[in-house]
Protein backbone atom coordinates (compact mmCIF):
# COMPACT_ATOMS: atom_id res chain seq x y z
CA UNK A 1 0.00 0.00 0.00
CA UNK A 2 2.80 2.17 0.68
CA UNK A 3 4.51 1.75 -2.85
CA UNK A 4 1.11 2.73 -4.55
CA UNK A 5 0.55 6.10 -2.33
CA UNK A 6 4.34 6.72 -2.89
CA UNK A 7 3.81 6.31 -6.79
CA UNK A 8 0.92 8.84 -6.55
CA UNK A 9 2.87 11.64 -4.39
CA UNK A 10 5.30 11.37 -7.04
CA UNK A 11 3.09 11.56 -10.06
CA UNK A 12 1.25 14.72 -8.05
CA UNK A 13 4.96 16.67 -7.62
CA UNK A 14 5.87 15.90 -11.12
CA UNK A 15 3.38 18.84 -11.82
CA UNK A 16 5.21 21.64 -9.78
CA UNK A 17 8.64 20.84 -11.24
CA UNK A 18 9.72 23.56 -13.84
CA UNK A 19 8.93 21.49 -17.34
CA UNK A 20 7.43 18.55 -15.46
CA UNK A 21 5.76 15.78 -16.82
CA UNK A 22 2.00 15.04 -17.23
CA UNK A 23 0.38 12.06 -16.06
CA UNK A 24 -2.94 11.04 -16.39
CA UNK A 25 -4.82 7.48 -14.59
CA UNK A 26 -5.63 5.08 -17.39
CA UNK A 27 -7.63 1.62 -16.70
CA UNK A 28 -7.60 -0.47 -19.66
CA UNK A 29 -10.46 -2.57 -18.47
CA UNK A 30 -13.05 0.53 -18.51
CA UNK A 31 -11.29 2.20 -21.57
CA UNK A 32 -12.17 -0.79 -22.81
CA UNK A 33 -15.99 -0.78 -22.05
CA UNK A 34 -16.62 3.05 -21.89
CA UNK A 35 -14.86 4.27 -25.26
CA UNK A 36 -14.11 1.28 -27.30
CA UNK A 37 -12.94 3.30 -29.95
CA UNK A 38 -10.54 5.04 -27.73
CA UNK A 39 -9.60 2.08 -26.62
CA UNK A 40 -9.00 0.87 -30.54
CA UNK A 41 -6.80 3.91 -31.28
CA UNK A 42 -4.97 3.79 -27.94
CA UNK A 43 -3.74 0.22 -28.48
CA UNK A 44 -2.71 0.68 -32.49
CA UNK A 45 -0.92 3.52 -31.24
CA UNK A 46 0.97 1.30 -28.59
CA UNK A 47 1.31 -2.06 -30.65
CA UNK A 48 3.03 1.16 -33.25
CA UNK A 49 5.30 2.25 -30.57
CA UNK A 50 6.18 -1.54 -29.78
CA UNK A 51 6.91 -1.91 -33.88
CA UNK A 52 8.93 1.00 -34.01
CA UNK A 53 10.92 0.03 -30.82
CA UNK A 54 10.90 3.61 -29.62
CA UNK A 55 9.45 1.65 -26.31
CA UNK A 56 10.60 -1.73 -24.75
CA UNK A 57 8.71 -3.28 -21.92
CA UNK A 58 10.47 -5.21 -19.22
CA UNK A 59 9.54 -8.96 -19.60
CA UNK A 60 11.30 -10.87 -16.55
CA UNK A 61 9.73 -14.10 -18.42
CA UNK A 62 7.48 -15.95 -20.96
CA UNK A 63 5.25 -18.67 -19.33
CA UNK A 64 2.88 -21.11 -20.85
CA UNK A 65 -0.14 -22.48 -20.27
CA UNK A 66 0.67 -24.74 -18.27
CA UNK A 67 2.82 -22.39 -15.77
CA UNK A 68 -0.12 -20.12 -15.07
CA UNK A 69 -0.71 -21.25 -11.04
CA UNK A 70 2.84 -20.68 -10.98
CA UNK A 71 3.27 -17.67 -12.34
CA UNK A 72 0.44 -15.99 -9.93
CA UNK A 73 2.07 -17.54 -7.20
CA UNK A 74 5.37 -15.54 -8.59
CA UNK A 75 3.23 -12.11 -9.02
CA UNK A 76 1.76 -11.95 -5.57
CA UNK A 77 5.24 -12.73 -4.26
CA UNK A 78 6.66 -9.69 -6.15
CA UNK A 79 10.10 -8.51 -6.51
CA UNK A 80 9.62 -9.31 -10.28
CA UNK A 81 12.02 -7.00 -12.81
CA UNK A 82 9.15 -6.82 -15.75
CA UNK A 83 6.14 -8.49 -16.68
CA UNK A 84 5.03 -12.13 -16.86
CA UNK A 85 4.01 -12.79 -20.39
CA UNK A 86 1.33 -15.55 -21.07
CA UNK A 87 2.28 -17.11 -24.03
CA UNK A 88 0.01 -19.63 -25.62
CA UNK A 89 2.09 -21.30 -28.30
CA UNK A 90 4.99 -21.50 -25.66
CA UNK A 91 5.95 -25.48 -24.67
CA UNK A 92 5.74 -26.06 -20.70
CA UNK A 93 9.11 -25.49 -19.05
CA UNK A 94 9.51 -29.60 -18.77
CA UNK A 95 8.70 -29.98 -22.53
CA UNK A 96 11.61 -27.08 -23.70
CA UNK A 97 14.85 -28.12 -24.63
CA UNK A 98 17.61 -26.18 -23.00
CA UNK A 99 19.59 -23.87 -25.54
CA UNK A 100 22.60 -25.30 -26.75
CA UNK A 101 25.67 -23.63 -26.03
CA UNK A 102 28.55 -23.46 -28.36
CA UNK A 103 31.94 -25.20 -26.74
CA UNK A 104 34.30 -22.12 -26.01
CA UNK A 105 37.67 -21.91 -25.20
CA UNK A 106 38.30 -23.80 -21.30
CA UNK A 107 41.23 -22.46 -19.09
CA UNK A 108 43.49 -25.48 -20.18
CA UNK A 109 42.35 -24.35 -24.18
CA UNK A 110 42.87 -20.76 -23.70
CA UNK A 111 45.88 -19.34 -25.59
CA UNK A 112 48.83 -18.13 -23.76
CA UNK A 113 50.01 -14.44 -23.63
CA UNK A 114 52.93 -13.36 -25.31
Amino acid sequence: MLTILMWIARLYLWGWLPGGKRACFYSINVMRARHPAWFREDLEQLFGLLAARAIRPRVAERVSFDEVAEAHRRLEAGGLEGKLVLCPDLPSRRDRVPPQREPGPTSSQATPAT
